[in-house]
C-alpha cells in the first residue's frame, strides 16, 4: 500500500491505517517499515468492535505467542490479545462504502492496485 500511497493521494483518496497499538508501538513499527500513511489510533478497540472485526485469540496461540516473546498485551495494552481482523474499506464521496476486503486470515490483504482502482470509481462517481 505505501508503494502506491502517492498515486492514491494524486487519484483524491486518502489512506489511513487503524490499528490498536500504543502511539510508541505504531511509530516504531512505521520506523522499521519506513511507512508515511497515517495512523489512527484504536488503543481501546471501540473501532475494530464497531465493525465486529475483532476477534480473542485462541489460548494455544496466545501461549506460542507469549513462547516466541511477542507480548501483546505490551503493545495492545487496552486489547490485548483481541485483535482486528484485517480489512480495507474504501469509502466514496457520499461516505458509502463502495468497495471492501475482509480476510481473518492475516496473510491475505486487499491487493493495493485494486484499492487504487476503487478509489479512482469511487472518486468518479
Amino acid at each position: 500500500m505505501q508503494q502506491l500511497y502517492g498515486e492514491i493521494q494524486a487519484a483524491s483518496g486518502s489512506v489511513f491505517l487503524i490499528g490498536p497499538e500504543t502511539e510508541e508501538s505504531a511509530l516504531k513499527l512505521m520506523e522499521k517499515q519506513h511507512a508515511t500513511i497515517p495512523l489512527l489510533h484504536d488503543t481501546d478497540g471501540a473501532v475494530m468492535e464497531s465493525y465486529k472485526l475483532a476477534f480473542e485469540l485462541p489460548e494455544g496461540v496466545k501461549k506460542a505467542y507469549a513462547a516466541g516473546g511477542l507480548d501483546l498485551p505490551n503493545f495492545n495494552p487496552q486489547t490485548g490479545w483481541r485483535l482486528p481482523i484485517p480489512a480495507t474499506f474504501v469509502v466514496d464521496q457520499a461516505q458509502k462504502i463502495s468497495a471492501r476486503y475482509v480476510n481473518a486470515n492475516q496473510t491475505f490483504r486487499m491487493e493495493p492496485a485494486a484499492v487504487l482502482e476503487a478509489v479512482k470509481a469511487a472518486v468518479q462517481g
